[in-house]
């Protein structure tokens, strides 16, 4: 009798937290894409300012464009060589990846 007590209650419960779960799951890659969303408009801004300036004009039409001064010579070098990065993103809450596998198995997602 109490495993059935207990069998009833975990099926009556588990769609609750499943959905809790989706929920917190979901907040914290918005949150995360919101800080990433945050640091661009950050750098467009300072590009924005820089950009307000004669130097800053100056530079982006050298670098973009190829512009020079008169007296001036552009040198173009090409051929380089591309270099691959790796890097490893750990959890900033703490939690071990396992146990979000284990609770992104156990509700269903990813």
């Amino acid at each position: 009798m109490v495993i059935v007590a207990i069998v009833l209650a975990a099926w009556w419960v588990y769609p609750t937290f499943r959905l809790q779960y989706e929920h917190e799951h979901e907040v914290e890659m918005l949150e995360g894409e919101l800080e990433e969303l945050k640091s661009r408009n950050g750098e467009l801004r300072e590009d924005v300012e820089e950009l307000k300036t004669p130097e800053g004009v100056e530079q982006l039409a050298r670098e973009s464009l190829g512009l020079v001064k008169p007296g001036e010579q552009a040198y173009v070098v090409t051929g380089g060589v591309a270099i691959e990065t790796t890097a490893t993103i750990s959890p900033e809450d703490g939690r071990p990846e396992f146990w979000e596998r284990a609770l992104n198995a156990l509700f269903g997602l990813d």
